[in-house]
């Protein structure tokens, strides 16, 4: 559910989002809304950054190329977060900052989990172009 807010933001500011938005060819305000997520959420959860995906905007552990969803089944796998740690060679702290973001946003893990796991044919479409080992 949303709700209507308004601010003020300086004209070039305004300027890039109203150009990004034509290049998406989504409302301003739509990605407007989806920027100050993505910031709260960073301030939150400073070892979680977002990237722009075939998929979307997507969660990754800063610094790293390990979405947090992969991340979260790492920690599972391996069976908590300093030994998924030490295999990966990642800090504890940022798994244990990916855990807390995955416990706080489940459905958004389930659903980028479930967009991970899709056929090498389906997101071959996505990615034209790429090469996919077998």
């Amino acid at each position: 559910m949303t709700r209507p807010f308004s601010l003020r933001l300086e004209t070039g500011a305004l300027g890039r989002l109203e150009r990004l938005a034509r290049r998406r060819g989504l409302p301003p305000a739509t990605i407007g809304a989806a920027y100050v997520d993505e910031g709260t959420r960073t301030d939150l959860h400073p070892s979680v950054e977002f990237r722009s995906t075939p998929a979307g905007r997507t969660a990754y552990v800063r610094g790293t190329r390990l979405q947090v969803w992969m991340a979260l089944d790492a920690i599972r796998d391996f069976g908590g977060v300093e030994k998924a740690a030490r295999a990966l060679r990642i800090p504890a702290l940022l798994l244990a900052g990916a855990k807390n973001y995955g416990q706080e946003f489940p459905e958004e893990m389930a659903a980028c989990r479930e967009e991970g796991r899709r056929p090498l044919e389906e997101i071959a479409r996505l990615v034209p172009n790429h090469c996919f080992l077998p």
